[in-house]
């Protein structure tokens, strides 16, 4: 007797279990998590970066504070501080922006090309990144030698820069106007740097090639203007 009040205590706890408690803690474990509980996923522009060690933001800043101080030397050094081949570090300092730009749009095609075996895989890999450079770095090759042939008439006539007092008013206005033009093409070049390294395509402006493309047309015709003064008329000044 005994045993059947202890087996039937037994088959009423069970059918507890069964009824209540399991249900509830096997509901628990299958029920979803609510989106607030849910991990959130970051963008992918702000969770992965072309490089192991920063973020792409990071690097893209740190183009855009050179291109800056390269603006603020020029000020500087033409209005409070005045120094033997000025000019050049201020341009200098906008093509090293520009130059590291190319370098990390470069590693990430290096990083975009499938190993290959054989002399003629590293041919195709070759050709490929020359093509990628060719169609995404345009712009900035061409701000490089804008610079390159103004970082070298600056460099040539650095001392009479420096040590005459009679500059010409309209080599100021020249150099002004490529600087200017410079930093236009440039700001451009940055917003296409953005869009390769995080792969977001902002707002399209349909006025940025044109633009692009006028200020490197001036940008040119006061570097020949610049390289008349300095080379031909300043005696005349």
């Amino acid at each position: 007797m005994p045993n059947k009040m202890k087996f039937g205590k037994n088959n009423k706890l069970k059918g507890k279990m069964k009824g209540g408690n399991v249900d509830n803690a096997v509901g628990e474990a299958n029920t979803p998590l609510m989106p607030s509980e849910a991990a959130p996923v970051a963008p992918r522009s702000q969770m992965g970066s072309s490089y192991t060690r920063f973020s792409d933001q990071t690097y893209i800043s740190i183009i855009v504070a050179f291109g800056i101080a390269g603006l603020i030397w020029m000020a500087v050094s033409r209005a409070i501080i005045r120094h033997k081949y000025s000019e050049v570090v201020a341009y200098g300092l906008i093509g090293a922006a520009v130059t590291f730009s190319l370098l990390l749009i470069l590693f990430k095609g290096v990083r975009d090309v499938k190993p290959a075996s054989g002399i003629l895989g590293a041919i195709k890999n070759l050709l490929y990144l020359a093509k990628f450079l060719l169609l995404k770095c345009t712009p900035a090759i061409l701000i490089l030698v804008q610079i390159g042939i103004l970082c070298s008439i600056m460099y040539t006539n650095a001392e009479y820069i420096f040590s005459t007092d009679t500059m010409p008013t309209m080599f100021t206005v020249f150099n002004l106007i490529s600087m200017a033009m410079i930093i236009g093409q440039s700001i451009v070049w940055k917003n296409k740097v953005v869009e390769i390294m995080t792969g977001e395509k902002g707002k399209s402006n349909p006025m940025a090639l044109g633009g692009f493309i006028l200020a490197a047309i001036l940008s040119g015709v006061a570097i020949s203007q610049l390289y008349i003064i300095l080379e031909y008329l300043r005696t005349d000044c």
